[in-house]
C-alpha cells in the first residue's frame, strides 16, 4: 500500500487487547480512525449524501486496504 492517508489509517492498533472498554488506546485509536475516515470521505460537508453517519466508513476503508489504494 502506497503512502498516504489510508496507509497511516491502516498502521494505527484499533483492535483492543483488553477484555470491554479496558485497552483505551485501542478504543481511542478506533475514534480517531473513523473521524479521519470520516473527513477522507468529505461526510463533513452538509451536502454530502451520508453527512453526519459513519455507517460503512470501516468497511469501505477495508475494501480500499484490501485492493491496494
Amino acid at each position: 500500500m502506497p503512502a498516504g492517508p489510508l496507509y497511516d489509517i491502516a498502521r494505527i492498533r484499533t483492535t483492543c487487547n483488553a477484555p470491554g472498554a479496558q485497552d483505551t488506546q485501542a478504543q481511542t485509536n478506533r475514534t480517531m480512525a473513523l473521524d479521519w475516515l470520516y473527513r477522507l470521505d468529505q461526510r463533513h460537508k452538509p451536502d454530502h449524501p451520508m453527512h453526519g453517519l459513519y455507517t460503512g466508513l470501516w468497511q469501505d476503508f477495508q475494501e480500499k486496504v484490501k485492493a491496494g489504494l
